[in-house]
């Protein structure tokens, strides 16, 4: 379950819940908008912004969804096992006997085995989600109850925030020209900044390692950062 928070185009807003199955539906819809963007966020939801023409001036509608269940803080080892499971048809155990009881509260996923308190740990932070239990059989013979298991929205979300962090640089400022490989003469003042040049220049860059560029302001390298962000989103959103 996600809160909505719907912000208007005159500044009121209003609050209220959707499903999974409602959110998600509100960014494959909004990616296909025009001008409109969507961002994830860190915290397993995310920003839907669309502009739009009203009296002859862009405003901005904006949607904020965020899990009603807080995630926290994903460890390096649940982040294992939650790709474990992203990446392979994984199951719970319940209900395994005999030699294989050790099975039971366990997630299966490929070759990976994440143990009970772990998973147990995923479930109650609504990072996976459960599907319908099914019997099975331990190695062939013996009974044991298995449940689907996928990631939730919220934490696919999450991740992909995770990877898509984005960072820009602090403006070298006043400097000299020749610090810079410029051939000239700079400020013609006394004091400090005599001689000297502003040098605005603004690197930026993202956690994938996908996106770099430096840019002639700050302002611009934002700008330019949570364009990426959003494009990245937007590529996550077509694929679920």
């Amino acid at each position: 379950m996600f809160r909505t928070t719907i912000t208007r185009t005159d500044g009121t807003s209003s609050t209220g819940t959707a499903t999974e199955a409602h959110a998600l539906s509100l960014l494959r819809r909004a990616e296909r908008w025009e001008h409109c963007a969507v961002e994830a966020t860190r915290r397993g939801g995310a920003i839907i912004e669309r502009r739009m023409w009203e009296g002859g001036i862009m405003r901005t509608r904006k949607i904020d969804l965020e899990p009603l269940t807080p995630l926290g803080s994903i460890t390096p080892t649940m982040r294992g096992a939650l790709d474990a499971i992203a990446a392979r048809d994984a199951y719970l155990v319940t209900d395994a006997v005999d030699i294989f009881r050790s099975r039971n509260g366990r997630i299966c996923a490929g070759l990976e085995s994440i143990p009970p308190t772990a998973s147990k740990r995923l479930v109650d932070r609504s990072l996976v989600v459960l599907g319908t239990p099914y019997p099975s059989t331990s190695n062939g013979y013996l009974p044991e109850t298995r449940t689907p298991v996928r990631l939730s929205l919220s934490a696919r979300l999450a991740l992909h925030a995770k990877d898509h962090r984005t960072r820009t640089g602090e403006p070298l400022g006043y400097v000299k020209p020749m610090d810079v490989g410029l051939n000239a003469i700079g400020l013609n003042k006394g004091g400090r900044r005599g001689g000297t040049i502003y040098d605005g220049t603004s690197a930026a860059s993202c956690t994938c390692r996908g996106w770099a560029g430096t840019f002639e302001r700050r302002m611009f390298a934002l700008d330019q950062a949570r364009i990426h962000r959003q494009e990245a989103t937007a590529a996550l959103v077509r694929t679920l």
